[in-house]
């Protein structure tokens, strides 16, 4: 079986790399990003399934599920660094609305996605010039933060038989082209001050340890400590 490729937006790779210019800057050398300053929203998370004719459909089942543990693995993460999570109403009464910055957001990670994957044309030499067009600074006072973490992930399965009728990953041999990529926001200008991706197979976010092996490939650099051990509930 043919191994699919998954770019962000719903289509699909038809071949390979696109053309090799410069490499798009991800850390932007004036920034250090206290991880105690730091704020995660809500991950972005969208699981589709390759039928047999080719075509792409949204499992909204799959990707609430995996959204979850994803949602739970990025929040270990950023809390045990000593950074801290929100909710849109946590900024419902700041003059900007969280959907207008969640689909900014989703809109630039998926950019810087396919461009660091070679698969997406961009004018940009680095993730700086992608910039909030509206002040954050309302934000920065509600969240008590000077920086927002963005993470997305997009992931597609297909069945080891494409032409039988498609089942859930469990009874599936799977194969994934999975696409992880976390980006900072500053809440101080509305800068992207940083981004890793990554690309790989890394099996059905819907398991919880696979969601956060999948969260630490993409930003460990950022929150270096990992999750705080689990607790035990034996005597």
């Amino acid at each position: 079986m043919r191994r699919r490729s998954l770019l962000i937006g719903q289509a699909l790779l038809a071949g390979g790399l696109g053309g090799c210019g410069p490499a798009l800057v991800t850390r932007i050398p004036d920034v250090r990003i206290a991880p105690a300053r730091l704020a995660a929203g809500p991950s972005s998370v969208s699981v589709f399934e390759f039928g047999g004719d080719g075509s792409l459909a949204s499992r909204p089942d799959w990707t609430g599920d995996a959204a979850q543990n994803v949602d739970a693995a990025v929040a270990a993460r950023v809390t045990v660094n000593g950074g801290r999570t929100f909710v849109p109403e946590d900024v419902a009464h700041t003059d900007v609305p969280y959907g207008d910055f969640r689909r900014w957001a989703s809109g630039a990670l998926q950019e810087i996605a396919g461009a660091l994957a070679g698969t997406r044309a961009s004018a940009h030499r680095s993730v700086g010039e992608w910039r909030y067009p509206q002040s954050l600074s309302t934000w920065q006072a509600a969240l008590r933060a000077d920086y927002v973490l963005a993470v997305l992930f997009a992931d597609a399965y297909e069945s080891a038989d494409s032409a039988a009728p498609a089942g859930p990953p469990a009874a599936a041999a799977y194969r994934a082209a999975q696409t992880g990529i976390a980006c900072v926001v500053s809440l101080v200008d509305g800068r992207i001050v940083w981004c890793e991706a990554a690309r790989a197979v890394f099996g059905d976010l819907r398991a919880a340890e696979t969601a956060r092996a999948a969260v630490g490939a993409i930003v460990t650099e950022l929150c270096p400590k990992g999750e705080p051990p689990a607790i035990s509930n034996s005597n």
